[in-house]
């Protein structure tokens, strides 16, 4: 199975052993783009406090088990398009540029925390819980 995991679900996955094994066995797909958003949430001492070197190395551990899709511009633009009719306003379109990296990557399932939210855009890729 390829799985699509936005920044939320490998955040958990890295703080949930059975999650994380999981990465390993899968096809597991993101943007580079999260490893910057786990980054920035392994850091900001909220739920997670890690030093930025102990957050790198977490990071550089994680990205040798997964890979990576990228939109383009020409992708990137046409999303933009696409989010006046998906209803998509502010912060939202960050979910919207996961959904597309996850179709574009032919991922089985998107998986997320924010079922609800990324259900809510409507698109052709299956949303999960991890």
């Amino acid at each position: 199975m390829k799985a699509y995991r936005d920044s939320s679900a490998l955040v958990e996955a890295l703080h949930i052993p059975s999650q994380r094994d999981k990465i390993r066995l899968e096809t597991a797909v993101t943007r580079p783009h999260s490893l910057a958003e786990i980054f920035s949430t392994l850091t900001k001492g909220l739920i997670y406090q890690y030093s930025p070197d102990d957050a790198a190395k977490i990071l550089s551990d994680l990205k040798n088990d997964i890979s990576f899709v990228e939109l383009n511009a020409d992708e990137t633009q046409n999303a933009i398009h696409q989010a006046r009719k998906l209803g998509v306003r502010g912060a939202r379109i960050h979910d919207l540029m996961h959904a597309q990296a996850a179709i574009k990557s032919e991922a089985d399932v998107l998986l997320t925390l924010d079922k609800t939210g990324f259900s809510s855009l409507n698109v052709s890729v299956k949303i999960a819980e991890p």
